[in-house]
């Protein structure tokens, strides 16, 4: 496993948006019939060149915003493929939409990607559809036995659990992520709930044999290829802007690496099924291990914190981001619930994920807060703590024990949840 940074250069993105836009007819929609009886639907960007990129959906589908880049790996002699997979099999834009993608259709499309002349082929998918592109690629070598035509896998934000994992519980991978030994090129922003975990994915991505290579991508957010402008800063333009070139680099990295022995099939874990309960608006018993794990952080602000010094007080821990929607949307009932409870012994304390204090900073000019922001600039308290969504909370009573626990955003001083943090007193 290996970590890469990019000299990122200085690019004028007025500029790229205009090259790009000169070439907007340059791809075309297309159905494609595949030799399974099966047709896909297509956004195709020629480049009348040797390689392909294909790109798999996310359970999101296929989304406009990643149409420049597109278009520009095809300036850069490189056709992309885009397959619409949610209209091709007509299924709903969610997270069940990956498990009625068939292999033996993927298959028949990356046979007659060498049929037309391609000469290497690189799968990219984000999400969930990097579930599919392992199966897809797992599948092609095991009916195939071709180790040269695959030459890697360009992952962003995969998301490979199985199920979803009790609050504080150590979460499972999918066997299928174990079953590759294909390299792999794994972008990590900043500001996504997989940045913290992207070492544990790639080790569970390497125990089948890929070469697994991380780049970090500092201070851009999650899923910034795809979404639209308004929503990008300046930072995730810039490298939005120079997606291609990376991508470039991405493939001369692993274009040259042999692939190990393909790994047996691994058995397959039965997947947890999502309780509907932790959509519920309301407190759950914590089932994990009730002795809460350590966090001792530094405090935007203030003097240094540790949880293990705090005695005979009900202390609510809320893990968030500024650029997670529903934890920004949770809190002000924070700030309600602080004032509720003032004359309680009770407390919030809140685990900021990896943001830069000049973030911090301007979000609280935005929205004053009545309560410390630890700073969990590494992810320690993240992993320590088996955090795999924000915001995650968790309650714990006046003996140090984590008695309650929530995934998602909460009207924290609803009468119901007060009544239920009142009962630890």
């Amino acid at each position: 496993m290996s970590s890469l940074s990019f000299p990122l250069r200085s690019l004028i993105v007025v500029w790229l948006a205009f090259v790009s836009s000169l070439a907007i007819a340059d791809y075309e929609n297309v159905d494609i019939d595949l030799e399974t009886g099966t047709t896909y639907n297509m956004l195709r960007f020629p480049a009348a060149g040797k390689s392909l990129f294909l790109v798999f959906p996310s359970e999101r589908g296929i989304r406009e915003g990643m149409i420049p880049i597109a278009l520009d790996l095809a300036f850069n002699g490189h056709d992309v493929w885009a397959a619409d997979l949610h209209a091709s099999y007509m299924v709903p834009r969610n997270r069940a939409s990956i498990d009625a993608f068939k292999t033996e259709d993927s298959v028949a499309l990356i046979k007659l990607a060498k049929e037309q002349g391609f000469e290497e082929i690189f799968i990219a998918a984000q999400g969930r559809g990097a579930q599919f592109a392992l199966r897809t690629a797992y599948a092609w070598q095991q009916e195939t036995g071709d180790k040269d035509f695959l030459k890697g896998l360009v992952f962003s934000l995969p998301h490979l659990l199985d199920g979803r994992p009790e609050m504080g519980e150590k979460a499972s991978y999918l066997p299928i992520a174990r079953q590759s030994n294909l390299p792999v090129y794994m972008f990590a922003p900043e500001f996504s709930t997989k940045y913290a975990r992207s070492r544990e994915i790639a080790e569970q991505l390497a125990t089948g044999g890929s070469s697994v290579f991380i780049h970090s991508l500092k201070g851009v957010l999650g899923g910034f290829q795809s979404r639209p402008v308004d929503h990008l800063s300046k930072r995730d333009l810039e490298v939005k802007a120079q997606m291609a070139d990376i991508l470039d680099f991405a493939m001369s990295v692993m274009r040259d690496i042999d692939a190990p022995a393909l790994p047996e099939v691994v058995a397959k874990v039965s997947k947890r099924q999502s309780k509907k309960a932790f959509r519920e608006p309301k407190l759950f018993p914590f089932k994990g291990d009730k002795t809460p794990p350590r966090l001792a952080l530094e405090v935007f602000r203030e003097p240094f914190f540790d949880l293990a010094k705090v005695k005979d007080e009900v202390i609510l821990v809320n893990f968030w981001a500024t650029w997670c929607g529903p934890c920004v949307e949770e809190i002000p009932s924070l700030s309600r619930l602080v004032e509720k409870l003032k004359d309680k012994p009770f407390r919030v304390i809140t685990v900021n994920i990896g943001e830069p204090e000049d973030v911090i900073e301007r979000f609280v000019k935005a929205i004053p807060l009545n309560f410390p922001i630890l700073l969990d600039k590494n992810g320690e308290a993240v992993r320590d703590w088996n955090v795999y969504a924000y915001p995650s909370n968790f309650l714990i009573d006046k003996n140090g024990k984590i008695q309650y626990a929530y995934r998602g955003a909460l009207e924290w001083d609803s009468p119901e949840i007060v009544s239920t943090i009142e009962s630890l007193f």
